[in-house]
């Protein structure tokens, strides 16, 4: 008899079966063969029925779909960042590892490039074919996530950490940004300072856009102008804020204040002001926003807005264990959820009254 085209099962000793091999024995995607085995929704019964006949014929028993048919599965959830090292990335790793160990849950971490959507998408299904249960998604991954994915919802839930607004397809845990900037601006108003710049983050962050839009907000409330001089946009590293602010200060000297939309770029703006000879804050007036380390140990010592990300990332990663659990209760639950923190302004060296 010719048993060529035939699967057998493999003995003890021999090379393990791979997901790949089920998927072509049954003539499915490897995705497909992933969703049967997590028990997501997205399979019809009749193909969900082939998939697992060539399962147990093939003798496929990888260990997390052991576990999982035993019902003792921990969730396991996939974060994905940029790459970048920066303090709220640093709070984002810390609050997820915490918050990890405390509800008993797997974590994979993994880089993606923000110019790539076809890297982002297969990234993002080869993590669900290795189990991955939910994502992780730290802003401006999720941004990027939201447009790669548009046409075609995630299969699984995922949790967007500081977006400056709600994403649709994701739940989000933030804070007010646009809110916040505008308490901030409008505190250097009630100084006297009415040339006030803005240092802005990228545009592919909602964050970013977030601030600028207060920043317009606070402006516009005070009966002051804008200026589209008056404002810079830049990466959210040092070395690049440095060269922000050099052309900020050179183009408009007249600024009596500056709005950095986060403490590195802020602490840019001090260096340049410091080789320039710019006291601040006697005749520049310098915020930032996150109240990061950066923050305290700069000098002046910057007045801020505290965002807690760490606190941030461990209650996203609370959303997420808790929408994988009813996820898997009923596959067609997919309920999202926005959770806006509460922010402080911090007042530290930084502002004066406009002279």
């Amino acid at each position: 008899m010719d048993t060529k085209d035939t699967p057998r099962r493999r003995g003890r000793g021999t090379q393990k079966v791979t997901l790949k091999e089920v998927a072509d024995a049954a003539g499915v995607s490897m995705m497909t063969v992933s969703n049967v085995i997590h028990e997501r929704a997205n399979v019809g019964n009749d193909l969900r029925a082939l998939v697992q006949a060539k399962i147990k014929e093939l003798g496929y028993t990888p260990n997390r779909a052991a576990q999982q048919l035993a019902g003792i599965a921990r969730p396991h959830i996939g974060l994905i960042y940029t790459g970048v090292t920066n303090p709220f990335i640093a709070s984002v790793i810390v609050g997820t590892m915490k918050a990890a160990s405390r509800l008993q849950v797997d974590v994979s971490v993994e880089l993606a490039k923000l110019d790539d959507p076809k890297a982002l998408r297969n990234t993002m299904h080869r993590m669900e074919e290795a189990g991955i249960d939910g994502f992780l998604l730290p802003s401006p991954v999720a941004e990027f996530a939201a447009s790669t994915f548009k046409k075609k919802a995630l299969d699984v839930p995922a949790v967007a950490i500081a977006p400056g607004f709600p994403i649709p397809g994701m739940s989000a845990v933030r804070g007010d940004d646009r809110k916040a900037s505008h308490e901030l601006v409008t505190m250097l108003l009630d100084h006297g300072h009415t040339k006030i710049g803005h240092l802005a983050g990228p545009e592919t962050q909602s964050g970013s856009i977030a601030r600028l839009e207060g920043y317009k907000d606070a402006l516009a409330d005070g009966g002051i102008k804008g200026n589209p001089a008056w404002i810079v946009r830049t990466d959210f590293n040092f070395q690049e804020g440095v060269k922000a602010a050099e052309r900020l200060l050179k183009q408009e000297p007249g600024l009596t204040a500056i709005f950095a939309a986060n403490d590195t770029l802020a602490a840019s703006v001090l260096a340049v002001a410091h080789n320039s000879g710019i006291a601040v804050p006697e005749k520049l007036s310098v915020v930032g926003y996150d109240d990061s380390p950066v923050a305290e140990q700069a000098w002046p010592g910057l007045t801020t807005i505290h965002q807690d990300a760490l606190a941030m990332t461990e209650r996203a990663v609370e959303l997420l264990a808790a929408a994988i659990g009813r996820r898997k209760a009923n596959p067609e639950d997919d309920a999202d959820a926005d959770v806006v923190f509460p922010y402080q302004m911090v007042t530290r060296g930084s502002v004066a009254k406009a002279s």
